[in-house]
């Protein structure tokens, strides 16, 4: 997939693909949609992703099986204004760096195992106008006053 440095969109949704996301994926900086959603992809969210700096829009990576935790990078891409990584088995806690993500307007992190508590640092996201973050049985904590 790397060698496809031209791709802009990128929906591969509601099949029965497995494996992992390659790290490749970081290469494609011309893609502004990744649709990737209702699969059964495993392992982590590759960090190169971070890469996809200004032009990614649309990240779904939703209905999969998805595990690990949300690398830091993701607080790159922003461009992001949706991103949807709701109903796979992330652990651990929100990247702070999320907050640096000021095009957002939705994201869902719902039915994953996220724990600790929300980085304060969401009150940068005044765009955002849908914040699914329900079923996580380990997250906990006050709501920050910025949210």
């Amino acid at each position: 997939l790397g060698t496809l440095t031209s791709l802009t969109n990128m929906r591969l949704a509601i099949n029965q693909l497995s494996g992992t996301l390659p790290s490749e994926l970081g290469a494609l900086t011309r893609l502004t949609h990744m649709w990737v959603y209702s699969n059964q992809l495993t392992g982590t969210l590759p960090s190169e992703l971070g890469a996809l700096t200004r032009l990614l829009a649309h990240m779904n990576l939703h209905t999969n099986q998805l595990t690990g935790t949300l690398p830091s990078e993701l607080g790159a891409i922003t461009g992001l204004t949706d991103m949807w990584l709701f109903r796979n088995q992330f652990t651990g806690t929100l990247p702070s760096e999320l907050g640096a993500l000021t095009s957002l307007s939705g994201m869902g992190f719902h039915d994953n195992q996220v724990t600790g508590t929300l980085p304060s640092e969401l009150g940068f996201l005044t765009r955002l106008t849908r914040m699914w973050v329900c079923n996580n049985p380990g997250l906990c904590g006050d709501i920050p006053a910025g949210v």
